[in-house]
């Protein structure tokens, strides 16, 4: 962002300069003119897209910090009024009322850890991809998660996000969370002697979905491919088509 800044400050000056000296056009012609503000249009745009960019991956992050403390209302407020929530193989919820009845049931009903609860929610690998008039993007990322409670038990999960977001006045909010999970198991002995605790169902057996899940992945040992929501970024071929593995 500093690079980008410096590189935008001295052409931004020497547009000024040009605007207010009488003798603007005096040393360049109108294609020179019109090439130097074709160029400051462009940092410009491409200041806007990274720090949209920032603020998405923030925003991504910050659910990451809230769920890992169980701040189930701070979460639910992350995600725009109409948003939808799908959790593994739970299915969708629809509409931030029904996102915060889900996130409070992933925890029995309460907000905050309990005594010796663990929660970790890694948000790691983030590809942003951001819409021709940046109102909307879609974002790609893995959670690596630890969770379990002292003296009780102890689990691995893993798997990606493929999610998108909107611009609502001004501010970067969840529009569409989804969640795959490859794998949830003990930590003892690991994914290579244990198949999934739960096959991917969290809740939806005690609070019914607003919708049946996009795909039936299956649980470990089991594995799917999410569609990728970018294109590969040396042009060799769009894999957004891409589904389950045989």
């Amino acid at each position: 962002m500093k690079q980008l800044f410096f590189l935008i400050l001295p052409i931004l000056l020497l547009t000024s300069a040009c605007g207010d000296s009488p003798d603007a056009g005096r040393g360049a012609d109108a294609a020179e003119s019109a090439a130097l503000q074709a160029r400051v249009d462009a940092l410009k745009t491409r200041l806007g897209k990274i720090r949209d960019a920032n603020e998405i991956k923030r925003l991504q992050r910050s659910f990451g910090y809230y769920m890992e403390e169980a701040l189930w209302d701070e979460v639910a407020a992350l995600f725009a009024e109409d948003a939808t929530i799908e959790w593994a193989r739970d299915g969708v919820y629809r509409g931030r009322n029904r996102i915060r009845e889900f996130l409070y049931a992933l925890n029995s009903g309460e907000q905050g850890l309990r005594e010796g609860q663990l929660n970790e929610y890694l948000q790691l690998m983030p590809v942003v991809t951001l819409s021709e008039d940046g109102s909307t993007a879609k974002a790609r990322w893995r959670a690596i998660m630890l969770t379990g409670q002292y003296g009780e038990q102890a689990l691995w999960g893993e798997g990606p996000f493929e999610n998108e977001y909107v611009r609502e006045d001004g501010i970067w909010k969840i529009s569409r969370l989804h969640w795959h999970q490859s794998i949830l198991v003990p930590y003892e002995g690991g994914w290579a002697r244990h198949e999934d605790v739960n096959h991917g169902v969290w809740v939806s057996d005690t609070l019914p979905p607003d919708a049946a899940p996009t795909y039936d992945e299956g649980w470990w040992p089991t594995t799917f491919l999410p569609p990728f929501s970018f294109a590969n970024p040396v042009g060799r071929y769009n894999p957004a088509s891409a589904g389950a593995r045989p």
